[in-house]
Protein backbone atom coordinates (compact mmCIF):
# COMPACT_ATOMS: atom_id res chain seq x y z
CA UNK A 1 0.00 0.00 0.00
CA UNK A 2 2.85 2.37 0.96
CA UNK A 3 4.33 1.80 -2.05
CA UNK A 4 1.32 2.37 -4.43
CA UNK A 5 0.82 5.73 -2.40
CA UNK A 6 4.37 6.87 -2.91
CA UNK A 7 3.82 5.94 -6.55
CA UNK A 8 0.28 7.88 -6.59
CA UNK A 9 2.23 10.72 -5.26
CA UNK A 10 5.40 10.47 -7.95
CA UNK A 11 2.52 10.11 -10.98
CA UNK A 12 1.10 13.30 -9.88
CA UNK A 13 4.15 15.04 -10.74
CA UNK A 14 3.71 13.53 -14.45
CA UNK A 15 1.73 16.83 -15.35
CA UNK A 16 4.06 19.10 -13.91
CA UNK A 17 4.51 21.77 -16.94
CA UNK A 18 8.60 22.15 -17.29
CA UNK A 19 10.64 24.22 -19.47
CA UNK A 20 13.29 21.59 -20.61
CA UNK A 21 15.55 23.55 -23.43
CA UNK A 22 18.84 21.57 -22.89
CA UNK A 23 19.84 17.65 -22.71
CA UNK A 24 20.79 18.73 -18.78
CA UNK A 25 19.39 22.23 -17.69
CA UNK A 26 20.07 23.90 -14.46
CA UNK A 27 16.54 25.74 -14.12
CA UNK A 28 16.47 27.52 -10.24
CA UNK A 29 19.82 28.11 -8.94
CA UNK A 30 18.62 30.12 -6.18
CA UNK A 31 17.82 27.02 -4.30
CA UNK A 32 21.39 25.47 -4.91
CA UNK A 33 22.78 27.03 -1.76
CA UNK A 34 19.88 25.64 0.27
CA UNK A 35 20.13 21.95 -0.61
CA UNK A 36 24.27 21.40 -0.36
CA UNK A 37 23.59 21.93 3.09
CA UNK A 38 20.79 19.23 3.23
CA UNK A 39 20.38 15.65 2.15
CA UNK A 40 20.15 14.75 -1.77
CA UNK A 41 17.78 11.22 -2.15
CA UNK A 42 18.19 9.06 -5.23
CA UNK A 43 14.85 7.23 -5.50
CA UNK A 44 13.78 4.61 -7.17
CA UNK A 45 11.98 1.18 -6.54
CA UNK A 46 14.23 -0.67 -4.44
CA UNK A 47 17.87 0.24 -3.59
CA UNK A 48 18.71 -3.22 -1.84
CA UNK A 49 18.05 -4.99 -5.34
CA UNK A 50 20.30 -6.92 -7.35
CA UNK A 51 19.57 -5.08 -10.27
CA UNK A 52 20.21 -1.64 -8.32
CA UNK A 53 22.93 -2.05 -7.22
CA UNK A 54 25.70 -0.44 -9.54
CA UNK A 55 23.36 2.17 -10.06
CA UNK A 56 23.35 3.05 -6.31
CA UNK A 57 27.26 2.33 -6.21
CA UNK A 58 27.93 5.05 -9.55
CA UNK A 59 25.41 7.48 -7.59
CA UNK A 60 27.28 7.40 -4.07
CA UNK A 61 30.94 7.58 -5.57
CA UNK A 62 29.53 10.20 -8.01
CA UNK A 63 27.31 12.36 -5.80
CA UNK A 64 29.75 15.04 -4.16
CA UNK A 65 27.64 18.02 -3.64
CA UNK A 66 25.90 16.95 -0.60
CA UNK A 67 25.19 14.28 1.91
CA UNK A 68 23.20 11.48 0.04
CA UNK A 69 21.27 8.78 0.19
CA UNK A 70 19.53 6.08 -2.02
CA UNK A 71 15.98 5.23 -0.86
CA UNK A 72 12.33 2.99 -1.49
CA UNK A 73 9.91 5.71 -3.77
CA UNK A 74 7.40 4.91 -0.55
CA UNK A 75 10.13 6.70 1.57
CA UNK A 76 10.42 10.23 -0.42
CA UNK A 77 7.20 11.73 1.53
CA UNK A 78 8.98 11.00 5.56
CA UNK A 79 12.36 12.31 4.34
CA UNK A 80 11.11 15.73 2.57
CA UNK A 81 12.57 18.63 5.14
CA UNK A 82 14.19 21.56 4.68
CA UNK A 83 17.59 21.88 2.73
CA UNK A 84 16.62 18.23 1.58
CA UNK A 85 16.37 17.50 -2.40
CA UNK A 86 15.44 14.28 -4.38
CA UNK A 87 16.48 12.82 -7.94
CA UNK A 88 13.42 10.88 -9.32
CA UNK A 89 12.73 9.79 -12.89
CA UNK A 90 10.07 11.94 -13.78
CA UNK A 91 7.53 11.97 -16.74
CA UNK A 92 5.84 15.34 -18.07
CA UNK A 93 3.42 15.21 -20.03
CA UNK A 94 1.72 18.20 -21.86
CA UNK A 95 -1.29 18.28 -24.36
CA UNK A 96 -1.68 20.57 -27.17
CA UNK A 97 -4.29 23.28 -26.82
CA UNK A 98 -6.41 21.68 -29.23
CA UNK A 99 -6.07 18.75 -27.29
CA UNK A 100 -5.38 16.86 -30.24
CA UNK A 101 -1.46 15.88 -29.28
CA UNK A 102 0.18 14.89 -25.91
CA UNK A 103 4.09 14.64 -25.71
CA UNK A 104 5.95 13.20 -22.90
CA UNK A 105 9.60 14.01 -21.95
CA UNK A 106 11.04 11.85 -19.68
CA UNK A 107 13.99 13.16 -17.36
CA UNK A 108 16.31 12.72 -14.39
CA UNK A 109 14.63 15.12 -12.03
CA UNK A 110 16.88 16.92 -8.93
CA UNK A 111 13.92 18.92 -7.09
CA UNK A 112 13.68 20.23 -3.15
CA UNK A 113 10.45 21.70 -1.75
CA UNK A 114 9.04 24.73 -0.43
CA UNK A 115 9.33 24.15 3.03
CA UNK A 116 5.36 24.09 4.08
CA UNK A 117 5.14 19.98 3.69
CA UNK A 118 5.67 18.37 6.77
CA UNK A 119 5.40 14.60 7.13
CA UNK A 120 3.32 13.87 10.00
CA UNK A 121 2.26 9.23 9.33
CA UNK A 122 -0.66 10.02 11.74
CA UNK A 123 -2.21 12.26 9.01
CA UNK A 124 -3.37 11.51 5.83
CA UNK A 125 -1.93 14.81 3.63
CA UNK A 126 0.13 14.06 1.31
CA UNK A 127 2.96 15.66 -0.43
CA UNK A 128 1.37 18.45 -2.94
CA UNK A 129 2.99 19.11 -6.50
CA UNK A 130 2.29 22.32 -6.08
CA UNK A 131 5.11 22.36 -3.33
CA UNK A 132 8.05 20.97 -5.67
CA UNK A 133 10.75 23.26 -6.66
CA UNK A 134 12.41 21.93 -9.83
CA UNK A 135 15.85 22.21 -9.86
CA UNK A 136 17.65 20.34 -12.57
CA UNK A 137 16.69 18.10 -15.29
CA UNK A 138 18.45 15.24 -17.51
CA UNK A 139 16.70 14.58 -20.39
CA UNK A 140 16.15 10.63 -21.08
CA UNK A 141 15.54 8.69 -24.20
CA UNK A 142 12.67 5.97 -23.36
CA UNK A 143 11.95 3.47 -25.44
CA UNK A 144 8.43 3.66 -27.87
CA UNK A 145 6.90 0.96 -25.12
CA UNK A 146 7.58 3.27 -21.98
CA UNK A 147 6.97 6.50 -24.10
CA UNK A 148 3.11 5.09 -24.34
CA UNK A 149 3.05 3.97 -20.70
CA UNK A 150 4.66 6.32 -18.88
CA UNK A 151 3.81 4.97 -15.21
CA UNK A 152 5.57 1.61 -16.17
CA UNK A 153 8.75 3.11 -15.26
CA UNK A 154 8.01 3.46 -12.20
CA UNK A 155 7.36 0.05 -10.98
CA UNK A 156 10.56 -0.90 -13.08
CA UNK A 157 13.85 -1.72 -10.98
CA UNK A 158 16.74 1.01 -11.08
CA UNK A 159 18.03 -0.77 -14.33
CA UNK A 160 14.75 0.14 -16.26
CA UNK A 161 14.89 -3.03 -17.86
CA UNK A 162 16.33 -1.72 -20.93
CA UNK A 163 13.54 0.16 -21.62
CA UNK A 164 15.77 3.70 -21.55
CA UNK A 165 18.52 3.98 -24.06
CA UNK A 166 20.86 6.72 -22.38
CA UNK A 167 20.85 4.65 -19.43
CA UNK A 168 23.41 2.08 -17.63
CA UNK A 169 24.90 2.39 -14.38
CA UNK A 170 28.12 4.08 -16.15
CA UNK A 171 26.26 7.29 -17.96
CA UNK A 172 24.14 7.61 -15.11
CA UNK A 173 27.29 8.18 -12.60
CA UNK A 174 28.62 10.44 -15.37
CA UNK A 175 25.50 12.08 -15.45
CA UNK A 176 25.73 12.90 -11.27
CA UNK A 177 29.31 14.31 -12.24
CA UNK A 178 28.28 16.55 -14.83
CA UNK A 179 25.16 17.74 -12.55
CA UNK A 180 27.78 17.88 -9.82
CA UNK A 181 29.96 19.99 -12.05
CA UNK A 182 27.08 22.42 -12.94
CA UNK A 183 25.63 22.96 -9.72
CA UNK A 184 29.44 23.76 -8.32
CA UNK A 185 29.27 26.23 -11.25
CA UNK A 186 25.94 27.46 -9.73
CA UNK A 187 25.29 29.24 -13.04
CA UNK A 188 21.57 28.39 -15.11
CA UNK A 189 21.68 26.61 -17.90
CA UNK A 190 18.90 26.64 -20.46
CA UNK A 191 20.19 27.43 -23.74
CA UNK A 192 19.65 25.08 -27.26
CA UNK A 193 22.64 26.27 -28.82
CA UNK A 194 25.10 23.78 -29.40
CA UNK A 195 28.34 23.92 -27.36
CA UNK A 196 31.78 22.11 -26.87
CA UNK A 197 34.71 22.04 -25.35
CA UNK A 198 37.84 22.42 -28.01
CA UNK A 199 40.66 21.34 -25.52
CA UNK A 200 38.84 17.70 -24.90
CA UNK A 201 37.64 17.61 -28.52
CA UNK A 202 40.68 18.01 -30.14
CA UNK A 203 41.49 14.45 -28.22
CA UNK A 204 39.26 12.70 -30.66
CA UNK A 205 41.41 12.99 -33.06
CA UNK A 206 43.32 9.95 -31.44
CA UNK A 207 41.00 8.58 -29.37
CA UNK A 208 38.51 6.08 -30.20
CA UNK A 209 34.69 7.28 -30.22
CA UNK A 210 32.47 4.45 -28.27
CA UNK A 211 29.19 4.85 -29.94
CA UNK A 212 26.09 2.70 -28.06
CA UNK A 213 24.51 0.72 -31.18
CA UNK A 214 21.11 1.91 -30.52
CA UNK A 215 22.41 5.09 -32.03
CA UNK A 216 22.10 3.01 -35.52
CA UNK A 217 18.64 2.28 -35.32
CA UNK A 218 15.87 3.96 -37.41
CA UNK A 219 13.41 4.37 -34.84
CA UNK A 220 9.58 4.13 -36.18
CA UNK A 221 7.06 7.04 -35.24
CA UNK A 222 4.76 5.41 -32.90
CA UNK A 223 6.33 2.39 -33.58
CA UNK A 224 7.98 -0.31 -31.31
CA UNK A 225 9.81 -1.85 -34.63
CA UNK A 226 13.47 -1.47 -34.18
CA UNK A 227 14.39 -4.10 -37.09
CA UNK A 228 15.74 -1.00 -39.40
CA UNK A 229 19.84 -0.03 -38.74
CA UNK A 230 21.82 1.93 -40.83
CA UNK A 231 24.22 -0.17 -42.63
CA UNK A 232 28.26 1.05 -41.24
CA UNK A 233 29.00 2.46 -44.15
CA UNK A 234 26.44 4.45 -44.31
CA UNK A 235 27.63 6.24 -41.32
CA UNK A 236 31.39 5.84 -41.35
CA UNK A 237 32.48 5.86 -44.50
CA UNK A 238 34.94 9.25 -45.51
CA UNK A 239 34.98 9.76 -41.87
CA UNK A 240 38.61 10.60 -39.92
CA UNK A 241 37.33 10.01 -36.72
CA UNK A 242 37.88 6.58 -35.38
CA UNK A 243 34.60 5.49 -34.37
CA UNK A 244 33.39 2.00 -32.94
CA UNK A 245 29.83 0.51 -32.34
CA UNK A 246 29.78 -1.11 -28.79
CA UNK A 247 26.92 -2.90 -27.24
CA UNK A 248 25.24 -1.19 -23.72
CA UNK A 249 26.86 -3.89 -21.84
CA UNK A 250 30.37 -3.04 -22.69
CA UNK A 251 30.28 0.44 -22.64
CA UNK A 252 28.81 0.44 -19.27
CA UNK A 253 31.90 -2.04 -18.55
CA UNK A 254 34.42 0.76 -20.14
CA UNK A 255 32.90 3.76 -18.23
CA UNK A 256 33.15 1.54 -15.03
CA UNK A 257 36.43 0.05 -15.44
CA UNK A 258 38.72 1.57 -17.97
CA UNK A 259 41.77 3.10 -16.41
CA UNK A 260 41.80 6.12 -18.86
CA UNK A 261 39.15 8.01 -20.32
CA UNK A 262 36.71 6.70 -22.14
CA UNK A 263 34.90 8.96 -25.03
CA UNK A 264 31.26 8.04 -25.75
CA UNK A 265 28.58 9.23 -28.19
CA UNK A 266 24.80 9.10 -27.12
CA UNK A 267 21.54 9.83 -28.94
CA UNK A 268 18.68 11.58 -26.72
CA UNK A 269 15.65 11.58 -28.94
CA UNK A 270 12.45 12.81 -27.73
CA UNK A 271 9.13 13.40 -29.56
CA UNK A 272 9.69 16.80 -30.34
CA UNK A 273 13.90 16.89 -30.22
CA UNK A 274 17.29 15.32 -30.49
CA UNK A 275 19.95 15.27 -28.88
CA UNK A 276 23.69 14.50 -29.75
CA UNK A 277 26.39 14.26 -26.99
CA UNK A 278 30.17 12.84 -26.33
CA UNK A 279 31.60 12.43 -22.56
CA UNK A 280 34.73 11.97 -21.34
CA UNK A 281 33.68 8.98 -18.81
CA UNK A 282 36.55 9.64 -16.14
CA UNK A 283 35.25 13.58 -14.89
CA UNK A 284 31.84 12.81 -16.41
CA UNK A 285 31.68 15.92 -18.59
CA UNK A 286 29.71 16.27 -21.79
CA UNK A 287 32.52 17.69 -24.24
CA UNK A 288 30.15 18.25 -27.11
CA UNK A 289 26.55 18.66 -27.42
CA UNK A 290 24.59 19.12 -30.84
CA UNK A 291 20.79 20.18 -30.59
CA UNK A 292 17.96 19.97 -33.21
CA UNK A 293 14.40 21.01 -33.05
CA UNK A 294 12.89 18.00 -34.64
CA UNK A 295 12.78 14.34 -33.58
CA UNK A 296 14.17 12.74 -36.06
CA UNK A 297 16.98 9.76 -36.08
CA UNK A 298 20.30 9.86 -36.02
CA UNK A 299 22.17 10.75 -39.25
CA UNK A 300 25.72 10.55 -40.81
CA UNK A 301 25.91 14.64 -40.87
CA UNK A 302 25.56 14.73 -36.92
CA UNK A 303 28.92 12.82 -36.82
CA UNK A 304 30.35 15.16 -40.29
CA UNK A 305 29.07 17.74 -37.81
CA UNK A 306 31.12 16.62 -34.98
CA UNK A 307 33.89 15.97 -37.14
CA UNK A 308 33.84 19.26 -37.73
CA UNK A 309 34.19 20.72 -34.14
CA UNK A 310 37.21 18.48 -33.45
CA UNK A 311 39.08 19.92 -36.36
CA UNK A 312 38.47 23.78 -35.92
Amino acid sequence: MKLKTALLQLLVFVCLPIKIHSQIAITNIAEIAKIKTGTTFFAMKDPASPKAAAYVDAIKKNWTFSKVECIKYSDVEKNIAPNNSFVTITANMTTSTSGANTVTHFYLELWTTDGSFVYDPKKRKHFNQEEKISIATVELFPDYITQDNPTTIYKMDYDASGHLKNWNAGVVGNYVQQLTILLNKGEARSTKAAFYNALELQKLSSETLYIPEYVMIKFVKNSDDESKQYEAKEVFEGLSLNCKLISPEALNDKILNSATPVYYLLLIKTTTEKFITVTNSKTGEIIYSDYASSSSNFKPSDLKDLEKAVKK
